[in-house]
C-alpha cells in the first residue's frame, strides 16, 4: 500500500495599503505567505506608501511588526503604519448649576390666561440674592489635523459647542460670562438662552398684620381679617382672603377667592374661586379662570373689562360690575411721578460717582475700581431702562383716560337679576336671568347693549 503525496502550493505574502477617510493615516493589510512563499518586504511597503504620496510619518517598525504577526498567525493582519496629525475634536461647554438642573430647565407653570402660576413654582428653584446660580466650563475647540500626503492639507476638527448662556433679569454675569449670580432673591428659570431670576418672596404662614413687600408675594397661607398688604410686584394667595385689604402693583391671583375684602391691582385680578361681598379695583381685567369663580355681591371695577362665569345669585344679591372706568389712574400717575423723581436723582448720583474715573486710563485702574465702575454702570443702565418704562406708562395712562372705552363685560355662564353692569358712563340693570352674553357700548352709541357671546 503506497502513501499519498500531498502537494503544498507556495504563495508569496502580499499586502495593500489604503488611507483613512481624511488621509491622516495609512493602513497596511498583510496577507501571510503560504508554503515556502516569501514574506512581504518592508522596503516594498515603504515604496508603495511613497508612491501613494505619503510625505512623512512612515513607521518602519510598525510595518515590520505587522508582517511578523501575519506570518506567525498565518492570517491577515492590518495596522496603521503612517500617521499624520489627527484632528483633536473639541468638547462642549458644560453648565454646572448650584440648584437641581431639572428644576431650573423645566418650563414655568402657567395659569389658563398665560400668566405665571406662582403657587406651583418648585421650591427647588428658589435662591437668595448674592448666591451663585451656575458656573460654566468653557468649550474646548480642539485643533485641526494634517494629511499625510504632499502638500499637507488641513483637516478640520469638530469644535465644541459654547454654552450660549447669558444673564437675564435678576442675574449678574462675570466679565468672562462663566459665573452667574442672583442679583435678587427669587425663582431661577431659563428664558431661551437667558438665565433669569423671578423676584418673589414665598411665605407659608398666615398674614394678619400690615405688611409691605418690595417684590412678588407668594403666600400659600391665608390673608386673615385685618390684614393690610401692599405688594410692589405680583401677588398669589393660595389660602382664603377674608376681611383683608390687598394692594398689588402687578397681577393678583386669588386661588381660593375672597370674602368681604378690598382688592386693588395694577394688573389683572385672577380668580379660580368666588369673590363674595368684595370691592375690586384693577387697571387691567378681572378674569375668572374656572366655572367656580363667581362674582357675588360687592363691586368689581376693571378698566379693561371683566370676563366672568357667573355674576350675582338667583336671590337678587346686589352686585355691580364696572368696565372702562379707571379708578386707580390718578393714584398710579402720582406713584409714577415719584418713582421718576427717584430714578433721575439716583442717575445723577451715579454720574457724579463715575466722574473721577473718566480721565483715568484702563491700565491705571485697579481691579477693585474696575469692578466698582462696572457695578455703577450696570445699575445706571437698569435705572435708565426703568425710567424709559415709567415714561411710557405715564403716556399710556394719559392716552387711555381720554380715549373712548372698548371694555366689555363677558359672561360665560349666568348673570342674575339684580346685577348692575356699567360700561364707562352708561349702566344697565339686569332684570331677567341671562346666559352666555356680553355687555358693551358700541361705537357711537350712548347705551349698554347685550349681545350673545357667539355673535359679534
Amino acid at each position: 500500500m503506497s502513501a499519498k503525496t500531498v502537494s503544498t502550493t507556495s504563495v508569496d505574502g502580499s499586502f495593500w495599503v489604503h488611507f483613512n477617510e481624511d488621509r491622516t493615516q495609512a493602513i497596511l493589510v498583510v496577507a501571510p505567505p503560504q508554503g515556502d512563499g516569501n514574506p512581504v518586504h518592508v522596503a516594498d511597503v515603504v515604496q508603495a506608501l511613497e508612491q501613494m504620496g505619503v510625505a512623512y510619518g512612515i513607521d518602519e517598525n510598525a510595518i515590520r511588526e505587522t508582517i511578523r504577526r501575519a506570518t506567525d498567525m498565518a492570517t491577515k493582519v492590518q495596522a496603521v503604519v503612517a500617521q499624520g496629525a489627527l484632528p483633536v475634536h473639541g468638547t462642549d461647554a458644560k453648565v454646572n448649576y448650584r440648584l437641581p438642573e431639572e428644576a431650573v430647565t423645566r418650563p414655568l407653570s402657567l395659569l389658563p390666561d398665560g400668566s405665571i402660576d406662582y403657587l406651583q413654582l418648585d421650591p427647588a428653584r428658589y435662591i437668595q440674592a448674592g448666591q451663585l446660580i451656575a458656573t460654566v466650563v468653557p468649550a474646548n475647540h480642539g485643533r485641526p489635523g494634517r494629511t499625510l500626503t504632499f502638500p499637507p492639507q488641513t483637516v478640520p476638527q469638530r469644535p465644541g459647542k459654547d454654552a450660549n448662556l447669558r444673564a437675564g433679569e435678576g442675574v449678574l454675569a462675570s466679565d468672562d460670562n462663566l459665573q452667574f449670580t442672583a442679583e435678587v432673591s427669587g425663582y431661577v428659570y431659563l428664558s431661551g438662552d437667558k438665565l433669569c431670576v423671578l423676584p418673589a418672596q414665598p411665605l407659608s404662614g398666615d398674614l394678619q398684620s400690615t405688611q409691605e413687600f418690595t417684590q412678588t408675594l407668594v403666600l400659600s397661607g391665608n390673608l386673615l381679617p385685618g390684614a393690610q398688604v401692599r405688594v410692589q410686584g405680583d401677588a398669589a394667595v393660595g389660602g382664603r382672603c377674608e376681611g383683608a385689604t390687598i394692594n398689588v402693583r402687578g397681577n393678583c391671583y386669588l386661588q381660593a377667592g375672597a370674602q368681604r375684602s378690598e382688592i386693588a391691582a395694577g394688573g389683572n385680578v385672577l380668580l379660580t374661586a368666588s369673590v363674595v361681598g368684595c370691592t375690586i379695583n384693577t387697571r387691567r381685567q378681572v378674569i375668572a379662570l374656572s366655572a367656580e369663580a363667581a362674582i357675588v355681591g360687592g363691586r368689581a371695577v376693571a378698566f379693561e373689562g371683566i370676563e366672568a362665569y357667573n355674576i350675582g345669585t338667583p336671590d337678587w344679591t346686589p352686585t355691580e360690575v364696572v368696565a372702562g372706568v379707571d379708578t386707580l389712574g390718578d393714584e398710579r400717575l402720582f406713584e409714577i411721578a415719584e418713582e421718576i423723581r427717584q430714578c433721575e436723582a439716583n442717575i445723577l448720583k451715579i454720574n457724579a460717582a463715575l466722574k473721577p474715573f473718566v480721565s483715568v486710563t484702563s491700565e491705571a485702574t485697579s481691579p477693585e475700581k474696575k469692578e466698582t465702575i462696572h457695578q455703577l454702570m450696570t445699575h445706571r443702565r437698569r435705572l435708565e431702562a426703568r425710567l424709559k418704562d415709567l415714561q411710557h406708562e405715564k403716556r399710556t395712562i394719559t392716552i387711555q383716560v381720554n380715549a373712548p372705552t372698548r371694555a366689555e363685560v363677558v359672561v360665560h355662564g349666568v348673570v342674575y337679576p339684580g346685577v348692575k353692569v356699567t360700561i364707562g358712563k352708561h349702566s344697565y340693570l339686569v332684570e331677567t336671568e341671562m346666559q352666555t352674553v356680553r355687555f358693551l357700548v358700541a361705537r357711537g352709541e350712548s347705551r349698554v347693549q347685550v349681545r350673545p357671546l357667539n355673535k359679534p
